[in-house]
């Protein structure tokens, strides 16, 4: 943004408030590809923060295997039966 306008407002302004950068507030952007297929796409956001199984086996990470592999197989019977576009939106914890 800074490359194209250097002098704008959103020089003045945090990453945060722009909704980019790394961290837990970015933007749901599977969601905003379905809407910008008006449906047509798939999409889910998969990790990151409230993303993880409620309860004791938030922290068992077969429970965590298993959630993106279940996704995956949705998205894949999704492109190839529905014949959509699928999206995961993959948000990861800090490394």
């Amino acid at each position: 943004m800074l490359g194209v306008q250097p002098t704008g407002f959103g020089r003045y302004t945090a990453g945060a408030q722009l909704t980019v950068g790394f961290g837990p507030d970015v933007p749901d952007y599977a969601q905003i590809a379905v809407a910008a297929s008006s449906g047509w796409a798939w999409g889910v956001r998969a990790g990151g923060v409230g993303a993880r199984p409620d309860g004791p086996e938030m922290f068992n990470e077969a429970a965590i295997s298993k959630q993106f592999t279940d996704l995956m197989e949705k998205a894949v019977r999704v492109v190839l039966e529905e014949k959509r576009c699928a999206v995961i939106d993959c948000a990861l914890d800090l490394i």
